[in-house]
């Protein structure tokens, strides 16, 4: 049974097959197939099978064992085990270098897969796929077109279409697979030497030998570990693929040299075929193989009888075990027949020297206290597999096979090296993503994020907010925290920091489950960059991080507006002195001009908002040398943003101005999908002069109830509570730099103050010095009124708007 691009035919021919497939190769091989199809595929094609009225040619054991294989969480595993986190990213080794490395598809890949396993053809294709590959399956003869059907199902689960073109299969004959592989980039083949040396004389020069040749597997037991339980394991693991499979053991190597013990184990190991045999259905040889059986056994009788060689045969109809009393190995003849031999530990390389190409699994069976010691001497006697008994059969997500990494085998590692002086602010050379399918959905506020379940997957919390009310937890798995932070680095290298040089003191919050401390910590680690982690300090008392910045050589800080215009102001005089500090990368709101040319006062050449983001949705955005304060590039490669109507779910058209709604991208640990964060801003056209190809947006303010001040969230609606009275809020900053608020109310200004102070957050940005207040006693009559609507604004910010230096106050019409 042929599969051409996703169509069974019982009625093709081998040439035709090719006919099929050739002309469209070039066209499959350059367009990419992305990992998170074939993830989403085989996901669907798990549930798929486990209706049992599905007309797959799999018996019930078979099923589940494709369904287990074909689970997104273990096949994701599989890959980031073998190729890393995010294996198609052309980007830096080193952001120091300009040079770019990722692993890619070879290309073309022909699987040739043997009879003795009937679901490994179809999942050595999926690892194809993984890698990217086009795969072409030429099929054993006893196959009887069931890999071909499980992947016309797999085919028919995909909804890009892009998978039925991505396989095929296409049964030929050994004097025909060079015509199959003749534009191969890789051959996989499985079987014994001589079938294998026949398929590679017939491969292309340079074509890649992917050969998986049978392999030898034993168990290695010492006398003090043997017992009937142990070796009716032995037995088990014998008798259940009927050493078929090359983890099947053939050898049973014992830690001594003393006859009576290997004669001992002998019997015992006979009783214990006797008691488990039973249990497994004997496969049953053909007549050259109980041939071989015969001549084997005959030959250990005949050395025992006539040639004086020490040893024993026990046998019964459905299995034996041969024990020859010398370290001669060679293959067992298979169905149920175990070579039993003596190998102490300090001859064990020795006696497997000879066997050393082709060794897999040793299953082993000792005292705890020698295991780690044992499994040393095995691996550097060449096996590649240590495992107990019981599960010398089994493997686990993203093990090697055969001493490698399949994938690694399917791929290859390419590299781009440019100039120091091209695209130096860029961390990858990636196209642009695809956009989510998220149009659909309904837009999230914060109230339904907060409502919405954190998943399982969740490894990593910080705290989201509370300024609104009690504080939500936004939870994180560490994929998405390693994702996201690989993100922030990009973000923070292409906007100015170079670790090449730079000597970063982090003065971010810390405590509290607040992310900023914790976050920027990775970003630096991720960078490369010598960091001092000082955290900002709790008090007014600026002076030892002053000390440490002068005699640790600090060239960047990274913190908060207000932290970093408190230290400038508390110790500007020794900062001015030292002039060392070359750059200041902040979050949050951006300073006020007096902030800004204390700043420079003190040598400071380059202050930049670097990176927006929010707790709940992680970094949103970065900035770059190219463009101005409030202008940000889209953090791709993990967000999707859109910007929407302020009053319905409608795109904004050219540079209108409108809401900001932003999905995260591959999040596991929450749903971050169409998230209105509360703030506005519009699309710059064109690209950026940095080279990033990454879209622009320009953010604007807040357009719901919360607003930054200081370093954190204040919610309108709890300030209104806490007051009781019509107010008007003005914020701007102080003479000295510092963030004010000004309140006209009519309660007295002594009672303000103090209903202010029974708000928490309020209450610690006061404290700590971070913030004024002023209050004006007047009636509401005195408010300002909007010129243009005549309505009288909550909030007028005389800050700047958002991180920018605007000067022109923003009116805020909340209502409360």
């Amino acid at each position: 049974m042929y599969l051409i691009n996703g169509q069974l035919h019982d009625d093709f021919t081998f040439d035709l097959a090719l006919e099929k497939l050739y002309p469209d190769l070039p066209q499959r091989l350059v367009t990419p197939l992305d990992t998170a199809t074939v993830l989403d595929t085989a996901a669907t094609f798990a549930r798929r099978l486990q209706d049992p009225d599905l007309p797959f040619p799999l018996d019930a054991e078979q099923r589940q064992l494709l369904i287990g294989f074909c689970q997104p969480a273990a096949l994701r595993c599989k890959l980031e085990r073998e190729l890393g986190a995010q294996p198609a990213s052309l980007r830096r080794l080193d952001y120091r270098q300009p040079r770019f490395e990722r692993w890619s598809p070879l290309g073309l890949v022909v699987h040739i897969t043997p009879g003795n396993s009937p679901l490994l053809a179809f999942c050595a294709v999926i690892e194809g796929l993984l890698a990217g590959n086009v795969n072409w399956l030429r099929p054993s003869s006893s196959d009887q077109g069931m890999t071909a059907q499980l992947l016309h199902g797999l085919a028919q689960c995909d909804a890009t279409g892009q998978i039925a073109g991505h396989v095929a299969v296409v049964p030929a004959s050994t004097a025909r697979i060079g015509e199959l592989c003749q534009q191969a980039n890789g051959v996989s083949a499985w079987g014994g030497e001589s079938a294998l040396q026949a398929i590679r004389q017939q491969l292309a020069p340079g074509c890649r030998w992917i050969d998986w040749g049978h392999r030898i597997s034993f168990i290695y037991l010492t006398p003090a570990a043997v017992s009937p339980q142990a070796l009716d394991a032995v037995a088990d693991e014998v008798c259940r693929l009927d050493q078929q499979a090359c983890s099947s053991p053939q050898w049973l190597l014992v830690d001594s040299d003393d006859e009576n013990v290997l004669r001992s184990i002998g019997n015992g190991m006979a009783e214990a075929f006797e008691r488990r045999s039973r249990h497994w259905p004997a496969l049953q040889p053909s007549i050259q193989e109980a041939s071989q059986i015969t001549t084997r056994t005959a030959m250990a009788r005949l050395a025992q009888s006539f040639g004086g060689a020490s040893g024993q045969v026990w046998q019964a109809p459905d299995w034996r075990v041969i024990w020859n009393h010398d370290r001669q190995l060679g293959p067992s003849p298979l169905f149920r027949s175990l070579l039993l031999k003596p190998v102490p530990r300090p001859r064990v390389t020795e006696a497997l020297l000879p066997w050393r190409n082709v060794l897999q699994s040793a299953g082993l069976m000792c005292a705890d206290h020698e295991m780690a010691g044992l499994a040393r001497t095995l691996i550097a006697a060449g096996v590649t597999r240590i495992t107990p008994v019981q599960a010398i059969h089994d493997g686990y997500e993203g093990e090697p096979h055969d001493g490698v990494y399949a994938l690694q085998r399917l791929s290859r590692r390419v590299s781009v090296s440019l100039s120091t002086t091209a695209l130096t602010t860029c961390a990858t050379l990636d196209p642009l993503p695809a956009p989510p399918g998220v149009a659909n959905l309904p837009i999230m506020s914060k109230e339904t994020f907060v409502r919405r379940p954190i998943h399982p997957a969740a490894r990593l919390y910080f705290r989201s907010g509370g300024s609104s009310g009690t504080p939500a937890l936004a939870g994180y798995s560490y994929r998405d925290f390693d994702r996201q932070m690989r993100a922030s680095a990009d973000g923070l290298f292409a906007a100015g920091l170079d670790p090449s040089c730079d000597r970063v003191m982090n003065l971010f919050f810390s405590g509290g489950l607040y992310g900023g401390f914790f976050s920027f910590s990775k970003v630096l680690e991720l960078l490369g960059a010598t960091h001092l982690p000082m955290g900002a300090p709790a008090d007014d008392d600026y002076r030892e991080i002053a000390q440490v910045i002068i005699d640790q050589r600090v060239t960047v800080l990274v913190g908060m507006p207000s932290t970093l215009h408190r230290l400038f102001l508390n110790e500007q005089a020794r900062l001015r002195t030292y002039g060392g500090i070359e750059k200041v990368f902040l979050g949050g709101e951006h300073p006020g001009e007096q902030s800004l040319a204390l700043m420079r006062s003190c040598g400071v050449r380059l202050i930049r908002s670097a990176i927006y983001g929010s707790v709940d949705a992680g970094p949103l955005g970065h900035a770059c040398p190219a463009t101005g304060d409030g202008v940000f590039h889209l953090m791709s490669d993990i967000q999707h943003l859109e910007i929407v109507d302020f009053e319905s779910d409608r795109a904004v058209t050219g540079n209108e101005t409108g809401r900001l709604v932003f999905t995260s991208i591959k999040r596991e640990g929450q749903d971050v999908q169409r998230y209105d964060v509360g703030d506005s801003g519009r699309w710059l056209p064109g690209m950026c002069d940095c080279g990033l190809p990454t879209p622009r947006f320009e953010l604007l303010q807040r357009h719901g109830k919360l607003i930054r001040i200081g370093t954190d969230f204040i919610c309108l609606s709890q300030l209104a509570e806490h007051l009781e009275t019509e107010f008007q809020l003005i914020l701007e900053h102080a003479p000295d730099g510092l963030e004010r608020m000004r309140f006209r109310s009519p309660r007295l200004s002594d009672d303000v103050q103090r209903r202010l102070l029974d708000y928490p957050t309020l209450a610690t940005l006061i404290q700590t010095g971070l913030l004024t207040v002023e209050v004006e006693v007047c009636g509401s009559d005195r408010f300002t009124r909007n010129k243009h609507s005549g309505k009288t604004p909550l909030l007028i910010d005389n800050r700047g708007v958002g991180p920018c230096t605007d000067t022109q106050g923003t009116e805020h019409e909340h209502t409360v």
